[in-house]
């Protein structure tokens, strides 16, 4: 009995906070809990109606469902166009929330409540839906949006005028654009954009460049993995040009095309490199070189050859992330040692390579050994090791060329982990104080 009456007390405490200070605790919660605090009391009847984070998504599945797709509609019209305060931080739509049968209904609904969350000074919109309508064109003019987030089936037209001066987040993923000036105009209305997500199957095909200008932007990243090769064939005439001086973060996905690229203060770049020439993924490797960390995957070596002198230096690059697609298994171990001649400071690097076909002798490794195995690799990861020779006689290398090394770390299979820590605590190392560590 006690412990109930405390409980009511506690409760009645936090009833007498005012309005304000009760959404914003509300808005902590997911909308599904904050609007079952209605139930409550009197008090709390009709707090959620002023929440400012309005989030449509899974939680809210059972509702909709309940209400039928009128008494939802007018439920969020409830919630966007009758608040008892203006500001709204942010608005979320996810098509997982809605039943399939609600699409169609709800369709024109949509563009009405982002149009209210904008007059509402909305400071973030995520829209996750299917069918999205056509967007309002003063979305793209909005003074108080600072995240944007799009993840529609649909082709995006964006309007002649381009005006977000405090957006600072803009992720795009959806089918494509119905123009080819459409990624330059919107990029170039963002003045202090920071962070650029764009995951597009297809680029407009009447356009041959596609260009991104930023001096603000420190976080890119593109994803053209599954359809682009589709849509232009690898022999395509298509120029990336990317100006980007102040960022600090580069994810790529994909094919590459002709290009260049502009990125001096970069510190860490994912390239996942589906297919492209020695020329175009040079040009883009060329782009990043200021990188600090390189996770670089490729689909078969001879996408990137090293010359005898290297051309590359990766002057900064101190820790790399070496990774073949799984598919190809004609790999030679002299692949990976040249690639090392173009980070002379290197300290880290993970290798994750498939396990090579017994069929073929492997290339006898460089005698020239690259400078960061002399004198910076302090660790070298390995993701996983059967005993395969050719991945043997490549470790057999760095033990015996790696002369400040303080770890090597390899994934072994459990059942074969003892036979083969035994034959590599038997291998000679240059470094005294290499340890050598199973995973």
């Amino acid at each position: 009995m006690a412990k109930q009456v405390k409980s009511v007390g506690n409760l009645d405490r936090i009833s007498s906070l005012p309005d304000p200070i009760l959404c914003h605790i509300l808005s902590f919660l997911p909308t599904k809990d904050a609007v079952r605090t209605s139930v409550v009391s009197p008090r709390w009847r009709y707090i959620f109606d002023s929440m400012p984070i309005l989030e449509f998504q899974n939680c809210l599945s059972d509702i909709s469902s309940r209400l039928g797709a009128e008494n939802f509609k007018s439920f969020v019209d409830r919630l966007l166009f009758f608040p008892n305060h203006v500001s709204l931080e942010c608005f979320r739509l996810y098509e997982s929330s809605l039943r399939h049968d609600h699409y169609s209904h709800l369709n024109g609904r949509i563009y009405g409540w982002i149009c209210a969350a904008l007059w509402r000074g909305v400071k973030e919109i995520d829209i996750r839906y299917k069918l999205l309508p056509v967007l309002p064109t003063f979305l793209f003019t909005s003074q108080s949006l600072m995240t944007l987030k799009l993840d529609i089936n649909a082709y995006m037209k964006i309007p002649s005028k381009v005006c977000l001066p405090n957006l600072k987040s803009l992720h795009l993923k959806n089918k494509g654009f119905l123009d080819g000036g459409s990624i330059h105009r919107l990029i170039s209305g963002c003045l202090a954009l920071e962070d650029l997500v764009m995951d597009l199957p297809k680029l407009p095909k009447k356009i041959s460049e596609l260009s991104i200008h930023s001096l603000s932007l420190k976080r890119l990243t593109l994803d053209f993995s599954y359809s682009m090769v589709i849509v232009f064939p690898l022999d395509f005439n298509y120029t990336f040009v990317i100006n980007t001086p102040n960022l600090v973060y580069f994810k790529y996905v994909g094919p590459i095309a002709e290009g260049y690229c502009l990125m001096n203060s970069l510190e860490k770049a994912y390239l996942n490199l589906e297919s492209g020439t020695t020329a175009t993924i040079s040009n883009l490797l060329q782009g990043i070189c200021n990188a600090k960390c390189l996770h670089l995957t490729i689909e078969q070596p001879e996408m990137l050859r090293v010359p005898p002198e290297p051309v590359l230096e990766f002057h900064k690059l101190v820790e790399l992330e070496l990774k073949i697609h799984k598919e190809y298994r004609d790999w030679q171990g002299t692949w990976v040692v040249q690639f090392l001649r173009c980070a002379p400071d290197l300290e880290s690097l993970r290798l994750d390579l498939p396990v090579p076909h017994r069929v073929f002798k492997p290339l006898p490794l460089p005698e020239e050994v690259p400078p960061c195995l002399l004198f910076q690799l302090k660790e070298i990861k390995i993701r996983y090791f059967e005993g395969n020779k050719h991945m043997f006689e490549m470790i057999r290398y760095f033990l015996n060329h790696a002369s400040v090394l303080e770890a090597l770390i390899i994934g072994i299979e459990k059942d074969e982990e003892l036979s083969i820590m035994k034959k590599l605590l038997g291998l000679p190392r240059n470094s005294k104080k290499c340890r050598i560590v199973a995973l």
